[in-house]
């Protein structure tokens, strides 16, 4: 009897060994730039966030300007205009002040992730909605109007100074 005999073909334990670690190395420094998302949420949450208050704004300065109040100041708090039954908002120059009252009435957003916190007090008045996910921000709040992670909304200093809202992004992406 003759014993044939067969080539084994196939992979040697080193080649593999090889392979495995190349994939791993890729997978090291590939993987965190593709997969950072706790940080794309978010920054897309501030993009919402940063629309609504954009659209609140417009609306609430229609309606400021159907009332004939766009061009009072209500630095005092004493210009207020409808946004629905039951429902007023102060104004400055037209557009809502930059209390939290206030853009509460005007946008829905989760006070356990977001929070606000005045940055400037006189006018303008400033103040920033951050995400309570980011950061330190769970415990301290942000004291700047660059802070990363955060919508920066800027109420109107004049009838010819609109207010405006900056989203600061920077979540970690």
């Amino acid at each position: 009897m003759k014993l044939i005999n067969k080539k084994q073909t196939g992979f040697t334990l080193i080649e593999l060994i090889i392979v495995i670690v190349i994939l791993g190395i890729l997978a090291v420094t590939a993987a965190p730039k593709f997969l950072n998302l706790q940080g794309d949420a978010l920054n897309a949450t501030l993009d919402g966030v940063k629309g609504s208050l954009e659209s609140a704004r417009t609306v609430v300065y229609g309606k400021a300007i159907i009332d004939g109040k766009q061009a009072q100041d209500g630095t005092a708090g004493s210009v207020t205009v409808a946004v629905q039954t039951g429902v007023t908002v102060e104004i400055n120059f037209g557009y809502p002040e930059a209390t939290s009252t206030d853009l509460d009435k005007l946008i829905d957003i989760n006070s356990a992730d977001f929070l606000y916190a005045t940055i400037a007090a006189s006018d303008p008045v400033e103040i920033i909605i951050y995400s309570t996910a980011y950061g330190d921000y769970a415990n301290t709040a942000p004291t700047t109007k660059t802070a990363n992670c955060s919508v920066l909304y800027t109420e109107a200093s004049s009838a010819t100074a609109p207010a405006t809202v900056v989203n600061n992004g920077n979540c970690g992406s």
